[in-house]
């Protein structure tokens, strides 16, 4: 099974074409052999591989369609009042590199060293 297949079937409520999915595959494809300094990418991490695009997609989908997140902003504790305030997420490098980083801790294992 193929990674761009297993991304497919995880994504219940998103409809992509094949081509995008493959887009996004290749990006996620891209930053782990940048991260771990390899040309290829272990079998054993297909499932991370996997994982990782449907974060992206997911975020990338939060994005498109405008909903945003709500983090506290202030909180009160006489007269108990809570302040809230929108969080955008937006995509970009970072948003991959943000990705990225929830999974270094596979990642590393399969990490080669560079002279």
């Amino acid at each position: 099974m193929k990674v761009a297949d297993i991304v497919i079937s995880k994504l219940h409520n998103v409809t992509l074409s094949e081509e995008q999915v493959n887009v996004y595959t290749e990006e996620v494809a891209q930053a782990i052999k940048t991260y771990c300094n390899r040309n290829d990418i272990p079998n054993d991490l297909k499932f991370v591989h996997a994982n990782m695009v449907v974060d992206l997609i997911t975020n990338d989908q939060r994005e498109i369609s405008g909903k945003d997140s709500l983090v506290t902003k202030s909180i009160k504790e006489g007269d108990v009042q809570i302040t809230f305030e929108s969080l955008k997420i937006s995509l970009s490098e970072s948003a991959t590199q943000s990705i990225l980083f929830d999974y270094t801790s596979q990642l590393n294992k399969h990490r080669k060293l560079r002279w």
